[in-house]
């Protein structure tokens, strides 16, 4: 103020000195060109906030008139693509620039099967809220399976040896006098005393004398009045068989021809003395266990799945072991048998693969770590949750060049009748040409037309369409995954998924390849939607039974 005064001063210094009402005059003149300054970046700033509603007012004003629609007091304006987007007013939706529909104050549009919210958020709270969409697709997910388990007997090639002599035998001499002998097929094992078998071996004896006797004094004529002496060796024979001796002893018998008070025990194969429940001079009855003898060239593995995971392994399924006294080694094999029982007392259920042990490395007892790979596509519970669901529903795929709306009756972008919201519109695509519903279809279809337009490509072998824990939404009752059907726009879809596999879960329904998903800020845009007067109530719309349709806007069902 000092200087403009100076300055007045030094023009005109001839001047009189300034009057107190100029002064004045002067101080509210910089006083006011201060404030049009700070008024002008307020201003700039108020349009930068709300650029979004000055243009909307402004297309508004300038947009051309369309069919005049009567307003009143009971009805409103909405967009069926965007329900949050009504206005009192006729004219077009801001998004996607469709006409608006007339309802009823207060009734909220229906929406598809499977979809039970749409909520739209601005760019900014999709920026503050760090929503993140992602594109879901097929994967090979398969689940890893480990537990613990332990070598067991092949209890195929585990013998047990038997005293079945009558009455009481005594063990005479023990060859094999510890556990853990190592034993070959048809090596002795103890010898036995027994009355009952010396007396069979001396009439077997006695009775092969007799037909040799018999055969050169008697003709056919007295073997028929006498019976065959054959007869009565062959008898002994058998009597002796049923006794557990072998037709081997037998002959040695009968080549020595004198009965011997020990019989052998032998070996009936090859392998490992396990168990020795004898002693000498112990006496043993018929029935007794004496030896078990088990071949440990080929072991099994047992493995303890509980009852939530039986339903992922299968016969032949590949399986590999690891045994802390082989580190960094791997023991393949595939699955052979699932008991069908399930242990009531631990709550699993017993799994076993065979598994070839040459060198006897593996020694029945071991603890082992027995990890299981399922492919989730190729588990039966994944097959049967898709077999449960509806069937899918065909894209449209191009048989004509041209056809017509009453021959295309509906939308492929939005599955919608055609005419339902508006004039059909056509689309000029490299198979012809085909009709959309409304206009934002139109980017869609002729963006992704092989998405609309083809039959159902088969998945890729082993693989499924897996989507991120983080996109899933638990309310206890049904799983919800929002979809990104345009910018901004989401639709909450019940999905049905199978079990979780890492950060991923596989979907049986509901979600197919292609599909945008909210993987971040699920459980943001899911406050929105119950705050949002577009979202029904949840008994309007309960998760249906087997699996959901998808959504009607930039969807399909698998």
């Amino acid at each position: 103020m000092s200087d403009l005064l100076n300055d007045r001063a030094n023009v005109r210094p001839e001047a009189a000195a300034p009057t107190r009402w100029e002064k004045f005059r002067l101080v509210v003149k910089v006083v006011e060109l201060r404030l049009r300054f700070v008024a002008l970046m307020a201003c700039t700033g108020l349009a930068f906030a709300y650029w979004d509603e000055i243009w909307n007012e402004y297309d508004k004003w300038t947009r051309p008139a369309a069919a005049r629609v009567v307003a009143d007091a009971e009805h409103e304006f909405y967009c069926p693509m965007h329900p949050s987007v009504v206005q009192a007013e006729p004219g077009n939706c801001p998004i996607c620039g469709m006409p608006l529909s007339k309802r009823k104050k207060g009734r909220v549009e229906a929406l598809p099967n499977g979809v039970v919210s749409r909520v739209q958020l601005a760019p900014m709270r999709v920026a503050q809220g760090g929503v993140r969409t992602a594109e879901i697709g097929y994967e090979p997910l398969a689940e890893t399976i480990s537990t613990v388990g332990f070598v067991a007997f092949d209890e195929r090639n585990l013998k047990r040896i038997s005293s079945r002599t009558k009455g009481l035998a005594r063990v005479e001499k023990l060859l094999v006098d510890f556990t853990g002998t190592t034993v070959e097929a048809g090596q002795p094992l103890a010898e036995l005393y027994s009355p009952e078998l010396y007396q069979a071996i001396r009439e077997l004896l006695m009775a092969r004398r007799t037909a040799a006797e018999t055969e050169g004094r008697l003709g056919a004529p007295g073997r028929g009045v006498l019976g065959d002496r054959g007869d009565f060796l062959t008898m002994s024979r058998e009597k002796l068989a049923l006794w557990g001796v072998e037709a081997g002893q037998v002959e040695k018998i009968l080549a020595a021809g004198k009965a011997e008070y020990r019989l052998p025990i032998l070996a009936p194969i090859g392998g490992v003395v396990v168990r020795k429940n004898i002693v000498e001079g112990q006496y043993v009855s018929e029935g007794d266990a004496l030896f078990e003898v088990a071949d440990l060239s080929r072991v099994w593995v047992q493995a303890q799945l509980y009852e939530d995971q039986i339903d992922r392994v299968r016969i032949g399924q590949e399986v590999h072991a690891t045994a802390e006294a082989f580190p960094g080694e791997s023991f393949a094999g595939k699955v052979a048998f699932i008991d069908p029982a399930l242990d009531p007392t631990t709550r699993t259920v017993n799994v076993r693969y065979d598994l070839p042990n040459p060198d006897g490395r593996l020694r029945p007892g071991m603890y082992a770590v027995v990890t299981f790979r399922a492919p989730v596509a190729d588990t039966p519970q994944y097959k049967r949750q898709i077999a449960r669901a509806d069937a899918p529903r065909p894209r449209m795929k191009i048989t004509r060049a041209v056809r017509t709306v009453e021959e295309q009756k509906t939308c492929p972008v939005t599955k919608a009748a055609l005419g339902s919201m508006g004039a059909p519109i056509s689309v000029a695509v490299k198979e012809g040409e085909i009709w959309v519903c409304c206009a934002s279809c139109t980017e869609k279809l002729a963006s992704q037309p092989a998405r609309y337009l083809t039959d159902d490509a088969p998945a890729p072998t082993g693989s499924v369409v897996s989507v991120p824990e983080s996109a899933v939404v638990d309310d206890g009752a049904r799983q919800l995954v929002y979809v990104e059907t345009d910018p901004g726009v989401f639709e909450g879809r019940v999905v049905v998924l199978g079990h979780r596999i890492g950060d991923r879960f596989p979907v049986v329904s509901g979600l197919e390849a292609g599909d945008r998903v909210a993987a971040a800020g699920a459980f943001l845009i899911d406050a929105e939607s119950r705050l949002t007067a577009g979202a029904p109530p949840d008994h309007d719309h309960p998760a249906p039974a087997a699996a959901p349709t998808a959504s009607a806007h930039g969807g399909r069902r698998r």
